[in-house]
């Protein structure tokens, strides 16, 4: 009977030490897991735990499931990194060993303390951005992209000086620097880019001026001149203020000032037929494609020589269309191969003018149409209305090609970008007494082989073409 109770006795107390093994095992696996053990299947995000902040001072690295001390001021373990070996129950990062381990209500401000964590100076400030101000940045990051994926182009500054033979781009330059001194547009001021730009427009002045003859036709290609035009319009009829606001002189000035490079090239360039043209013709049809603004100087007396009633008057019976057509034609395709047509139009702005008023042909055919007034502050007659001059002339040579150099201008330019001029470079004769003699107009007299002008040149209508390039004219008053 003792036998049996001892027996029984002793297995009680075996199987009590085996649950009191098994609580002690219990405690220690759940020391090992830390504080993943209380988490739920729910804080973790992309298959891994949302962990909680790292503490200042790292643990001592020990081997896994070893003891170890606690990490200071009871924050969380650190972060292992992403080398560590890891948990296969959890299928996350495993827990530093060692520490006490943690209770199931310590979990939770563990995320408390990091989602009051004070935000960084960069978050700090994207929160007190308005929503406005983070449209106004992305208008400007949007404008800036655009601007660095825009294709460069020219510089609207560029004006092209075209025409035919004899057309006069010579002499309509040389009369520039001196147009520009006429106070009826304001005060101007033409400044060469260099020396050899100087050089040149003081030659062609001087040979106009000082010598009172035409200068001579361009037989080679001439470098660029460029020059800047710098004026104040303030009280002119080119003022966008007009003359007088509300009854009282404007007294804010208005200043422009505008650059202008110009190529002057034999006329026979533009006949791309021609020896000279098959060799320059190439470069002036990019200069042309690149440009904005074109000033093209159309030759009326040309259509006299060529296809008036005696016939042509001389062994070159090329119209003005031959130095026209073609050029624009290349143009036209310079332009579409850069993508640059705008719809159906070119994207160029163009100055027609019509060259050599002074010329008597020309003078009397405009008096004939009632298209010709007196200036009543220069003496000199001009045209009131040049486009209605242009197809006057049209329709007199109905065998000429001033028509197709029209049909064309109206095909390829936009209306709203074209301007009509007619212009004379050394203008009339005005008679100190009588003023204008009708009867005796031309400022050009005869000598021999060669022709000198008999007073100092009177430019009419040089400038407004190039006024018109950059957006300038006569306002209302």
């Amino acid at each position: 009977m003792d036998d049996e109770r001892s027996t029984r006795t002793g297995g009680e107390k075996a199987e009590k030490a085996e649950k009191a093994e098994k609580a002690e095992r219990g405690k220690r696996d759940r020391t090992g897991e830390g504080p993943f053990a209380v988490w739920d299947p729910s804080t973790l995000v992309g298959s891994r735990a949302a962990l909680p902040p790292a503490p200042t001072q790292p643990p001592v690295a020990s081997p896994r499931g070893a003891p170890g001390s606690a990490p200071p001021n009871g924050s969380a373990p650190a972060v292992p990194a992403p080398t560590a070996p890891r948990d296969d129950r959890a299928g996350i990062p495993a827990p530093p060993a060692g520490g006490t381990a943690r209770r199931a209500d310590s979990a939770q401000p563990v995320f408390v303390e990091k989602i009051d964590e004070p935000a960084t100076p960069g978050e700090q400030r994207a929160k007190a951005t308005t929503p406005k101000d983070r449209t106004e940045k992305a208008a400007r990051k949007q404008a800036a992209r655009q601007e660095a994926e825009q294709p460069a182009a020219a510089s609207e500054s560029t004006i092209t000086l075209w025409g035919g033979m004899g057309s006069g781009k010579s002499t309509l330059l040389a009369a520039l620097s001196h147009a520009v001194q006429d106070p009826m547009y304001g005060k101007w001021s033409m400044w060469p880019e260099d020396h050899a730009s100087q050089k040149f427009l003081s030659d062609l002045a001087h040979t106009l001026y000082r010598d009172r003859t035409f200068p001579p036709a361009t037989l080679n290609e001439q470098r660029p001149v460029r020059f800047t035009l710098a004026g104040d319009l303030t009280g002119t009829r080119f003022s966008r203020g007009g003359r007088r606001r509300w009854g009282r002189a404007s007294r804010r000035r208005e200043l422009t000032e505008f650059k202008v490079s110009l190529r002057d090239v034999p006329g026979e360039a533009f006949d791309l037929r021609s020896q000279t043209g098959a060799a320059l013709g190439g470069k002036l049809i990019k200069d042309l494609g690149a440009s904005r603004a074109m000033v093209y100087v159309v030759d009326p007396v040309r259509e006299w020589q060529v296809n008036g009633d005696e016939g042509p008057l001389g062994d070159d019976a090329r119209q003005s269309a031959d130095f026209f057509s073609d050029v624009l034609g290349g143009v036209a395709t310079e332009v579409n191969m850069r993508g640059e047509r705008h719809g159906n139009k070119l994207p160029h702005s163009i100055a027609v003018c019509l060259a050599k008023f002074d010329d008597d042909r020309v003078f009397r055919f405009a008096c004939e149409q009632g298209n010709v007034r007196l200036n009543p502050r220069t003496g000199q007659p001009e045209v009131t209305d040049a486009k209605r001059l242009f197809d006057g002339l049209c329709h007199a040579f109905p065998h000429g090609s001033l028509r197709e150099i029209q049909q064309q201008i109206e095909l390829y330019f936009a209306p709203e970008q074209v301007g009509y001029f007619v212009c004379s470079a050394v203008g009339f004769w005005i008679d100190p007494e009588r003023g204008f003699d009708f009867e005796n107009p031309s400022l050009v007299n005869p000598v021999e082989d060669h022709v000198r002008l008999v007073a100092p040149p009177r430019p009419v209508n040089i400038l407004e073409p190039f006024l018109f390039l950059r957006g300038v004219g006569p306002q209302a008053s």
